[in-house]
Protein backbone atom coordinates (compact mmCIF):
# COMPACT_ATOMS: atom_id res chain seq x y z
CA UNK A 1 0.00 0.00 0.00
CA UNK A 2 2.96 2.30 0.65
CA UNK A 3 4.07 2.07 -3.00
CA UNK A 4 0.57 2.88 -4.17
CA UNK A 5 0.48 5.88 -1.84
CA UNK A 6 3.79 7.14 -3.24
CA UNK A 7 2.53 6.61 -6.79
CA UNK A 8 -0.61 8.61 -6.08
CA UNK A 9 1.52 11.39 -4.60
CA UNK A 10 3.61 11.54 -7.78
CA UNK A 11 0.50 11.47 -9.97
CA UNK A 12 -1.06 14.24 -7.90
CA UNK A 13 2.07 16.35 -8.22
CA UNK A 14 2.15 15.83 -11.96
CA UNK A 15 -1.50 16.84 -12.33
CA UNK A 16 -0.85 19.93 -10.22
CA UNK A 17 2.06 20.91 -12.46
CA UNK A 18 -0.05 20.34 -15.58
CA UNK A 19 -2.78 22.53 -14.11
CA UNK A 20 -0.27 25.29 -13.34
CA UNK A 21 1.05 25.03 -16.91
CA UNK A 22 -2.49 25.29 -18.30
CA UNK A 23 -3.13 28.38 -16.15
CA UNK A 24 0.15 29.91 -17.33
CA UNK A 25 -0.83 29.31 -20.97
CA UNK A 26 -4.23 30.86 -20.29
CA UNK A 27 -2.63 33.96 -18.79
CA UNK A 28 -0.23 34.22 -21.74
CA UNK A 29 -3.11 34.02 -24.24
CA UNK A 30 -5.00 36.65 -22.25
CA UNK A 31 -2.00 39.00 -22.30
CA UNK A 32 -1.63 38.55 -26.06
CA UNK A 33 -5.35 39.19 -26.59
CA UNK A 34 -5.18 42.37 -24.49
CA UNK A 35 -2.13 43.55 -26.42
CA UNK A 36 -3.93 43.06 -29.72
CA UNK A 37 -6.92 45.02 -28.42
CA UNK A 38 -4.60 47.88 -27.38
CA UNK A 39 -3.02 47.85 -30.85
CA UNK A 40 -6.46 48.02 -32.45
CA UNK A 41 -7.48 51.00 -30.31
CA UNK A 42 -4.20 52.70 -31.18
CA UNK A 43 -4.81 52.15 -34.88
CA UNK A 44 -8.32 53.63 -34.64
CA UNK A 45 -7.01 56.69 -32.86
CA UNK A 46 -4.21 57.06 -35.43
CA UNK A 47 -6.72 56.95 -38.29
CA UNK A 48 -8.72 59.76 -36.73
CA UNK A 49 -5.72 62.03 -36.40
CA UNK A 50 -3.94 63.95 -39.13
CA UNK A 51 -3.39 63.15 -42.76
CA UNK A 52 -3.65 59.37 -42.27
CA UNK A 53 -7.43 59.71 -42.17
CA UNK A 54 -7.60 59.90 -45.98
CA UNK A 55 -6.33 58.02 -49.00
CA UNK A 56 -3.81 55.22 -49.12
CA UNK A 57 -2.65 55.51 -45.48
CA UNK A 58 -6.25 55.18 -44.28
CA UNK A 59 -6.76 52.14 -46.52
CA UNK A 60 -3.61 50.48 -45.18
CA UNK A 61 -4.64 51.25 -41.62
CA UNK A 62 -8.08 49.73 -42.18
CA UNK A 63 -6.48 46.57 -43.59
CA UNK A 64 -4.31 46.38 -40.49
CA UNK A 65 -7.36 46.90 -38.26
CA UNK A 66 -9.21 44.08 -40.04
CA UNK A 67 -6.16 41.87 -39.51
CA UNK A 68 -6.07 42.79 -35.83
CA UNK A 69 -9.78 42.01 -35.50
CA UNK A 70 -9.20 38.57 -37.01
CA UNK A 71 -6.28 37.97 -34.64
CA UNK A 72 -8.38 39.11 -31.67
CA UNK A 73 -11.19 36.72 -32.66
CA UNK A 74 -8.70 33.86 -32.94
CA UNK A 75 -7.20 34.77 -29.56
CA UNK A 76 -10.69 34.83 -28.01
CA UNK A 77 -11.41 31.34 -29.34
CA UNK A 78 -8.02 30.08 -28.17
CA UNK A 79 -8.60 31.68 -24.74
CA UNK A 80 -11.96 29.95 -24.37
CA UNK A 81 -10.51 26.57 -25.36
CA UNK A 82 -7.53 26.97 -23.02
CA UNK A 83 -9.86 28.04 -20.23
CA UNK A 84 -11.75 24.75 -20.63
CA UNK A 85 -8.50 22.77 -20.64
CA UNK A 86 -7.28 24.55 -17.51
CA UNK A 87 -10.56 23.85 -15.76
CA UNK A 88 -10.48 20.16 -16.67
CA UNK A 89 -6.85 19.85 -15.61
CA UNK A 90 -7.70 21.51 -12.30
CA UNK A 91 -10.50 19.02 -11.75
CA UNK A 92 -8.11 16.13 -12.47
CA UNK A 93 -5.57 17.56 -10.04
CA UNK A 94 -8.23 17.85 -7.36
CA UNK A 95 -9.38 14.26 -7.93
CA UNK A 96 -5.81 12.99 -7.69
CA UNK A 97 -5.30 14.97 -4.49
CA UNK A 98 -8.46 13.54 -2.95
CA UNK A 99 -7.53 9.98 -3.96
CA UNK A 100 -4.12 10.47 -2.33
CA UNK A 101 -5.69 11.86 0.85
CA UNK A 102 -8.18 8.95 1.04
CA UNK A 103 -5.47 6.34 0.55
CA UNK A 104 -3.25 8.11 3.06
CA UNK A 105 -6.03 7.99 5.66
CA UNK A 106 -6.55 4.27 4.99
CA UNK A 107 -2.81 3.66 5.27
CA UNK A 108 -2.62 5.53 8.59
CA UNK A 109 -5.61 3.58 9.88
CA UNK A 110 -3.99 0.31 8.83
CA UNK A 111 -0.73 1.27 10.53
CA UNK A 112 -2.54 2.25 13.72
CA UNK A 113 -4.43 -1.05 13.79
CA UNK A 114 -1.20 -2.93 13.26
CA UNK A 115 0.52 -1.02 16.07
CA UNK A 116 -2.46 -1.61 18.36
CA UNK A 117 -2.42 -5.34 17.61
CA UNK A 118 1.31 -5.47 18.38
CA UNK A 119 0.79 -3.55 21.60
CA UNK A 120 -1.98 -5.91 22.68
CA UNK A 121 0.15 -8.95 21.87
CA UNK A 122 3.11 -7.54 23.82
CA UNK A 123 0.84 -6.69 26.74
CA UNK A 124 -0.55 -10.22 26.84
CA UNK A 125 2.92 -11.69 26.46
CA UNK A 126 2.22 -13.54 23.26
CA UNK A 127 4.80 -13.70 20.48
CA UNK A 128 3.82 -11.39 17.61
CA UNK A 129 2.18 -12.97 14.61
CA UNK A 130 3.51 -12.26 11.17
CA UNK A 131 0.98 -10.15 9.29
CA UNK A 132 2.41 -8.43 6.25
Amino acid sequence: MRRRLESLARIGGLHKQLHELAEWRLAEIGRRRDELARDERAMWSAIGAGLSAYGAPAEAALRRIRGLEAEIAAAEAEYAAQSQRAFKQGARAKLAERAHEDLEAKYRDQQQRKELAELIERTLGKPPTSSA
